[in-house]
Parts: C-alpha cells; structure tokens; sequence
C-alpha cells in the first residue's frame, strides 16, 4: 500500500514543479452553501489539533480534508438517489437485487478511490504521525478509545494478541473514515468488535465475564 501511495504521489507531482508549491483549491462544485459550510468546520477542528505554524500548510491541509467531506457527501447522496431510481423501476425481485447489489458495489469503489486519493494527497503536506492524527479525529478517536477498553478489560492479553486486536481496530478506523454520521462509524466498530471478540473467545479468554466485570468496575468508579 506506502509504495503504491508513493506511485501515486509521483504522477500527481508531475503536474507541478514542486509539491511543496502546489495550492489546493476548495472544490465548491454544485455543493450548497450549507454542505461547504460543515465541511469547513468539521475540518477546521481538525486543522486546529495539528497545530501547524505554516499558514499556507494550514489552508491546503483544511482544504484538502474539506474536499475529502464533499466527496463523501456527493457519494453518500449519488448511492442514496441511485438505489431509490432502481426501486421505483417495478423490477423482479431478483433483478432488483441484483441491481442494488451492484450499485452497492459501484458505491464501495468509489468510497475506496476517495480514500486513497484523500490519504495520498494528505501525504504531500503531512507526516505519518499527522496523518493518524487526522484519521483519529475524522472517526471522533474511536480506534484509541476502543482499544484502551480492551486493554482495560483483559489486561493479561500476549502481545502478539494486542497486536491483532489493534490491527483490527486500525482497519475500522479505515473503513469508518467513509462515512460522516457518528451512528455509521460506530457500526463499523461494533462490526470489528464483534470479530475481535471471536478471535479473542478462540484464544481461550471468557468475553462475556470479563466485558461484565469491566462494566461492574466502571459503575463502582461512577459511584
């Protein structure tokens, strides 16, 4: 994945002398005031937790993050009015399952494209450990929250089970980036625990005793 990211750099850099000097330009398009709206601010949160002194670093990453916002709200709402024209056809059943099967699929592509694309253009003016801090931010630091609750609750965890636990919780963190609402991202999350809890269940541990001693444990703390 770095060395094709690293590709993809290069051609993007062939439309500019320098990388360093490229200016990225918010992409307004057809979007209402009131999405470029929230997707300023949404990122400007983000831009604020860099703390970047450069003023000209500062734009191009807030437009970059608020371009990557427009394009998840053109592709959510593309695949939202799409699945409702199949619908209103009056297709079989099958054939309409089969329609909004690949519709989905189209959906998943482009969501993949846009991630890519964000994630190599964030590498043009951040480092990596910028970049993690803008993709924990974007899914509200669901990876580092869920991943200290299970720390918390099995804490005799090998490091080679630590390792697959938090490599889980990176994917979901990838997958959760593609959406906006909090609702969505969490699902992703509760998807990937309910994995992590299987894996876990097979190395021997007892999840459903240890998730209920963890919650005895955080409502004594309350009272």
């Amino acid at each position: 994945m770095r060395l094709i990211i690293l590709l993809t750099l290069l051609l993007l850099s062939a439309l500019s002398i320098s990388a360093t000097n490229v200016e990225v330009e918010l992409k307004r398009g057809n979007h209402s005031q009131d999405s470029i709206r929230s997707a300023l601010v949404r990122s400007q949160k983000i831009v604020d937790k860099l703390v970047l002194a450069d003023k000209v670093q500062q734009t191009n990453v807030l437009h970059v993050i608020a371009n990557r916002y427009l394009e998840l709200f053109m592709i959510h709402a593309e695949y939202d009015a799409r699945n409702e024209r199949i619908k209103a056809l009056g297709l079989a059943e099958q054939a309409e399952k089969e329609e909004l099967e690949r519709s989905y699929y189209e959906y998943n592509s482009f969501l993949y494209r846009s991630r890519f694309g964000y994630i190599a253009w964030l590498s043009f003016y951040l480092n990596e450990e910028q970049i993690e801090t803008v993709k924990n931010e974007m899914t509200e630091n669901m990876l580092l929250l869920r991943y200290a609750a299970f720390m918390e609750m099995l804490p005799q965890l090998t490091n080679a089970e630590k390792q697959r636990v938090h490599a889980w919780l990176v994917e979901a963190r990838e997958f959760s980036m593609d959406f906006i609402a909090r609702r969505k991202m969490q699902q992703m999350f509760t998807k990937y625990r309910g994995r992590i809890n299987n894996y876990l269940s097979a190395c021997g541990y007892e999840i459903g005793n240890a998730s209920a001693e963890q919650k005895a444990r955080q409502l004594r703390e309350i009272n």
